[in-house]
């Protein structure tokens, strides 16, 4: 919130990701480059572990969602990484064949958590 709350008083916009670098990585994920560079990049980390924050922020007119994709393709084709890391998978990330069959097992209805990991958000997961 304090970050998104930066972003609408400074009229600009932005995005937050977390993710995983291997334990032997830790490179920055490149952007692409263009004159649409991030006016604020900020990286924060848990010590030892490799799970990275990040806040951007860009002008009004910037295509944010094309940033965030060419940010999460690197993190996982060019570093090695993984999304998300620490937060879960929410509606935007697909989660592994083994994580959906868990959740569906647990909540066979599919009421605690509709649509999350790419999963249905209809009653009983049905399409």
């Amino acid at each position: 919130p304090a970050f998104r709350t930066w972003c609408v008083g400074t009229g600009n916009q932005g995005f937050s990701v977390d993710y995983a670098l291997p334990k032997n990585g830790g490179a920055v994920p490149d952007l692409e480059s263009s004159a649409d560079a991030p006016l604020k990049r900020m990286r924060y980390s848990h010590f030892a572990c490799n799970v990275v924050h990040e806040d951007l922020a860009f002008a009004p007119g910037v295509d944010v969602h094309k940033q965030k994709m060419v940010l999460k393709n690197n993190v996982e084709h060019s570093c090695g990484g993984k999304l998300p890391a620490e937060h879960g998978h929410g509606t935007e990330y697909h989660a592994p064949k083994e994580t959906k069959e868990r959740w569906q097992n647990m909540d066979p209805l599919n009421v605690m958590n509709p649509g999350v990991g790419g999963l249905s958000s209809k009653y009983k997961y049905a399409e």
